[in-house]
């Protein structure tokens, strides 16, 4: 017979998710170094594509980042009936519109239809 594990204080498990979330951008920036290395001893030069890819991988660590940090700050700061006020987690997103869509704000569209920089 299986037994159910205990229940987990909810801080516990979101530090446990940040954890995990860290060690994603932790692999994800041990890829673009690679691919750094690869990129700098080729002759040819990189195309449109390649360089939009390299930028979304990019965007991809420094999202997984930013939400490690997002989430241990509301696993911190979580008080003893489970409520958080988010505005110091918000504050250590550093991409804007993914900190207003986690404050549940929903940006509109760039008018150009260009991407955010970074």
């Amino acid at each position: 017979m299986r037994m159910e594990p205990p229940p987990l204080p909810l801080r516990l498990a979101a530090e446990r998710v940040s954890a995990e979330l860290e060690a994603l951008y932790d692999r994800l920036e041990r890829l673009e170094y690679g691919l750094d290395m690869v990129f700098m001893h080729t002759t040819e030069a990189l195309d449109g594509q390649t360089i939009s890819m390299l930028q979304e991988l990019d965007m991809l660590r420094q999202s997984l980042g930013a939400l490690a940090d997002f989430l241990v700050h509301l696993a911190r700061d979580t008080n003893e009936c489970g409520l958080v006020n988010p505005e110091e987690a918000l504050r250590s997103v550093p991409l804007r519109d993914m900190a207003v869509r986690l404050g549940g704000k929903t940006k509109a569209e760039p008018v150009s239809g260009h991407a955010e920089l970074f």
